[in-house]
């Protein structure tokens, strides 16, 4: 995502934003008409567009990548991530310093917190795009997320990776790495009944 694109395959993909049609999206561009359908055919074997008869749409993961250079499709990924345009490129430019110009095959956003890595990932907590962290990562990791009286938490090794927490009041806080008591009893109440779920399936098992 974060691979430097040429001036053509950008100004194919800011034509892509107004027109889904071939001919359209060549006809706006001061490309030639056979060089416009290779640098198509190259950006849909990236995952950028999609080109099926004639008709071509941008993907997320290309819609990602011209972020980096054009100010209409930033503002086009940070509504639908409902984040401010600075946030959202604040973002992009951390993901892009801590992976380099690697062309990583990504689908959407969230695809990038796991290139990056919890560690990572903790880099951003008490910064302006901790929250669209939190968020990416309780839509990569779905099946890890537990629900507890209106809050969510994503558990970690040693403590809470990250939580949508309303503990502290009515509006609900998104955080990485909480550090504060109520999560920190959370975790030990949690923990000890995993592993008293655990120790008890152990024993059935034996037994049997």
């Amino acid at each position: 995502m974060c691979r430097q694109l040429d001036e053509r395959e950008l100004e194919i993909l800011r034509a892509a934003l107004t027109s889904e049609r071939f001919y359209d999206i060549y006809k706006s561009t001061t490309i030639p008409l056979a060089s416009a359908w290779r640098i198509i055919r190259r950006l849909a074997e990236r995952g950028y567009v999609e080109y099926h008869n004639g008709h071509v749409k941008i993907t997320e993961a290309g819609l990602i990548s011209l972020a980096l250079h054009d100010d209409v499709a930033l503002n086009i990924l940070a509504g639908k991530y409902g984040v401010s345009a600075n946030a959202m490129r604040e973002y992009l430019e951390f993901v892009c310093r801590k992976l380099g110009n690697t062309d990583f095959p990504i689908r959407s956003l969230p695809d990038t917190v796991g290139l990056l890595g919890l560690e990572t990932l903790r880099e951003l907590r008490g910064t302006p795009v901790e929250g669209l962290a939190v968020d990416l990562l309780f839509r990569f990791c779905r099946d890890c997320v537990i629900e507890i009286n209106g809050s969510a938490f994503i558990l970690g090794n040693n403590g809470i990776v990250a939580a949508r927490c309303r503990f502290c009041g009515e509006d609900v806080r998104n955080e990485l790495y909480p550090d504060c008591p109520h999560a920190k009893t959370l975790f030990k109440s949690l923990k000890m009944h995993f592993l008293r779920d655990y120790k008890n399936h152990y024993n059935a098992t034996k037994k049997t």
